[in-house]
């Protein structure tokens, strides 16, 4: 028969396949008769763990495989801790409220600043709204200050400057594609 712990190991390579299994690690003894082999994994995406074949033989019965299963070592690479649903989305929605929250805060600023620049504006046209009179004009030509903008606004020179486009009309298309549409047009 096969010492115990060559028999853990062809039991580990049954369950993850010959390449799988590396090395022997440890021993250890669980209890009276069951006694747990370590072997080093070698499976890509597995460093650091290794797999535990655990086998029970009490006193003159033949050995039992217990289980075979590959674990984690200190160093290994495992997921994140598991997170209830509910949990994650008591999360999500304390998020969410900080966000509205923090956006109401920023409208609420910006709707003061907003508040304020149009109390500004307002002092700038009541001054503004004062009738200024034209340096060369008489007296009597005043403009009001809205006058004056639209004035400003509307004062500006057209050039006619249009370009001829035509000859800049892209590459012509590969001769394959005239010929599929005229097969089309059949």
């Amino acid at each position: 028969m096969l010492e115990l712990s060559e028999f853990a190991q062809e039991a580990a390579r049954l369950t993850g396949g010959r390449r799988a299994i590396g090395d022997y690690l440890r021993t250890i003894e669980e209890e009276p008769g069951l006694i747990s082999y370590h072997f080093k994994s070698t499976l890509r995406g597995y460093v650091g763990w290794y797999w535990s074949v655990t086998i029970y033989q009490p006193e003159g019965v033949e050995p039992t495989i217990s289980e075979v299963v590959m674990l984690p070592s200190e160093e290994a690479l495992v997921a994140p801790k598991w997170i209830p649903w509910s949990e994650r989305l008591a999360d999500y929605k304390a998020l969410q409220a900080e966000l509205e929250a923090q956006a109401a805060a920023e409208a609420a600023e910006l709707a003061e600043a907003e508040a304020d620049t149009e109390a500004e504006d307002a002092t700038d046209e009541d001054v503004a709204e004062d009738e200024i009179e034209l340096v060369d004009a008489p007296e009597e030509e005043t403009i009001s200050h809205a006058e004056e903008v639209l004035l400003a606004t509307t004062e500006f020179e057209v050039e006619d400057e249009t370009e001829d486009d035509t000859d800049d009309a892209g590459k012509r298309p590969p001769r394959f594609y005239q010929r599929w549409k005229n097969r089309r047009k059949k």
